[in-house]
């Protein structure tokens, strides 16, 4: 077996994974991240749920019960809706959309995005001379 790696004349690689820094897909297309916040979101869901339930049926195994059966909800119904969301996008695709929606309907971390839309123009202050060639007199 070859074990020699390509390199060119500058000392640079030939070839270099396109996917080498990213994060890879833990369960269901979400990563380790989005993993943690689908499993956070449905234990507090179903602490919500679980706690008044538990009251009413007067039995304290109802909450830890509706906590995990909640969780797996969460994550296996959010992790398919967030693959077929994150489909054929860059990567921070996701970050950067939740970062938008912030800046634009709550106003927080405004100053690091553009918020506005519309069509591009140069918008020239003056109008521009054409320059005078040697020829003329």
């Amino acid at each position: 077996m070859n074990d020699t790696i390509e390199r060119l004349a500058d000392g640079t690689l030939v070839f270099l994974p396109e996917r080498l820094n990213r994060d890879p897909a833990v369960l269901r297309g979400l990563t380790n991240d989005e993993m943690w916040v689908a499993l956070g979101t449905g234990a507090a869901i179903g602490l919500l749920l679980g706690v008044p339930l538990g009251i009413v049926t007067s039995s304290i195994a109802v909450a830890p019960t509706s906590m995990i059966a909640s969780m797996a909800l969460v994550l296996f119904a959010g992790g398919t809706l967030l693959r077929r969301a994150k489909q054929a996008r860059p990567e921070t695709w996701l970050y950067r959309k939740l970062e938008s929606i912030l800046a634009s309907r709550w106003r927080l971390g405004r100053g690091s995005l553009i918020l506005h839309s519309g069509a591009w123009t140069i918008r020239r202050s003056r109008r521009l001379r054409p320059a005078l060639s040697r020829w003329q007199p």
